[in-house]
């Protein structure tokens, strides 16, 4: 039986016709939400995804971070420590004031007591007066992770965190020195007398100082990542009971002397910098937006 001559295959061309006005019409009917718009591509160029590194690169930028970091606290601690005497009467005049009269001195008994003390106070300002510097290095090694709108709270992390650790130690040195070690003098019997070395002194002074100047960090910190829309204000609350135990713990740490009224000189002001926190995130973060949700 032959074909009827008027049913022909059909060509090639025709074909490729057909197939190429099929794509058409699946390309025309992509739904709209599939193509990111431009600000998403804008988003993406200008940071976070157009700023990945591999971990050979992000190891090299961190050693790029500390190697910057220590000769910036060198140079610092070179030019303080030309003025570390004064420093040290300073931080020695809480205890003095305490002692009594014509026994206001500190001892050292070991030949080496005292260099190494005036190196460790030494150590602390540079920390203190660097904290601008590391601050800004430590977003530096950061920022290639954010985006373009979130790189502008750099000065303002700078800045307030900077202040933040000056006030943490501002309130170590006026308020938990004092109190807590009146109540270890005055411990115990009237008999005994005090005989403090400078190692012993500084050795405790200088570990409150610098651990009351980080937690006074908590707030800039909290804030920054609720900005970031890392945590939100309802995170923070989920939390309160766990932070409030931590809270006391640390206390109990920090304080020199474990009695009640000392650690509660502490643990109030901790606990004011957590609820500040959550004040903080809800005021730049109002939506409770978390991009891990």
């Amino acid at each position: 039986m032959e074909d009827d001559p008027s049913k022909k295959a059909p060509s090639a061309t025709e074909s490729l016709g057909d197939s190429s006005g099929h794509h058409d019409v699946e390309s025309e009917e992509l739904p709209e939400e599939e193509l990111p718009d431009n600000e998403e591509l804008e988003g993406i160029e200008g940071g976070g995804l157009a700023d990945r590194m591999d971990v050979t690169e992000h190891l090299s930028e961190l050693r790029g971070v500390l190697v910057r970091s220590l000769i910036a606290f060198c140079i610092v601690f070179i030019s303080c420590y030309n003025f570390v005497e004064p420093v040290v009467l300073f931080l020695e005049r809480p205890l003095l004031d305490l002692l009594p009269a014509g026994n206001q001195n500190l001892y050292f008994t070991g030949i080496g007591d005292k260099f190494f003390v005036y190196l460790k106070v030494c150590a602390l300002v540079s920390v203190a007066v660097a904290s601008p510097y590391l601050l800004f290095e430590i977003w530096r090694f950061v920022s290639p992770a954010l985006y373009p709108t979130e790189r502008k709270f750099a000065l303002p992390f700078i800045i307030l965190g900077s202040v933040a650790f000056a006030l943490g130690m501002v309130f170590a040195y006026g308020i938990v020195i004092p109190y807590g070690y009146k109540f270890l003098l005055e411990f115990g019997s009237s008999n005994d007398q005090a005989i403090i070395t400078l190692k012993e002194y500084f050795g405790l002074t200088l570990k409150m100082l610098f651990a009351l100047g980080l937690v006074f960090e908590l707030p800039v910190v909290l804030i920054l990542l609720g900005k970031l829309q890392v945590i939100d204000a309802a995170l923070l609350i989920r939390f309160r009971r766990h932070a409030f135990l931590g809270v006391a713990v640390l206390a109990a740490v920090i304080t020199p002397s474990p009695d009640a009224f000392t650690m509660m000189l502490v643990t109030g002001p901790l606990w004011l910098l957590y609820e500040f926190s959550i004040w903080g995130v809800k005021f730049v973060n109002p939506r409770g937006e978390s991009r891990f949700r």
